[in-house]
């Protein structure tokens, strides 16, 4: 009878162990520095993030923490310290302005309301991507609409894109 027991407590310690096992290779797989066409994401080993963005005349920042459900990278952002513009990780255009005699009148969220920033901070709340080949995928967006490839703003891979002219 003890032996009956001590059989079943190795088996349900080493199916534990294997399950560890999996999620650090998993985890290990994440940590790098991903690249997009306009920016790149850096996967930390303290289980932080940093991105990058930059367009043609502005460049954004996040700082954050990252976890792993399943097989599933979900990122969340630090609030942001000091004066910012707010962006969300997936741009969309401004709405028209409710006055239509207003030129540009646009109202854009600012971490601090008396504040002039010159840099953006992107919020990621929850945002997922899961790996396939070398890319990391956007759970969120991950083709264009117009042509239904991947796309190149919100998915990663472990290189550089190259810019085509």
């Amino acid at each position: 009878m003890k032996k009956k027991h001590l059989y079943i407590v190795a088996i349900v310690f080493l199916t534990l162990l294997s399950c560890k096992k999996k999620q650090v290779i998993i985890a290990n797989s994440f940590e790098h520095k991903w690249y997009s066409l306009d920016g790149n994401l850096t996967i930390n080993s303290n289980n932080t993030f940093e991105f990058n963005r930059s367009a043609c005349v502005s460049h954004s920042i996040s700082k954050g923490k990252w976890k792993i459900n399943n097989d599933t990278l979900v990122l969340n952002s630090f609030e942001p310290r000091g004066c910012y513009y707010i962006e969300s990780f997936i741009l969309k255009p401004p709405p028209p302005p409710k006055d239509t005699t207003a030129n540009d009148n646009y109202n854009i969220e600012k971490t601090k309301k008396d504040c002039t920033p010159n840099i953006g901070y992107v919020i990621f709340r929850n945002e997922k991507f899961y790996i396939k080949d070398s890319l990391l995928i956007s759970k969120s967006f991950p083709y264009n609409l117009y042509d239904k490839k991947l796309n190149k703003f919100y998915n990663f891979k472990k290189t550089t894109y190259k810019k085509q002219y």
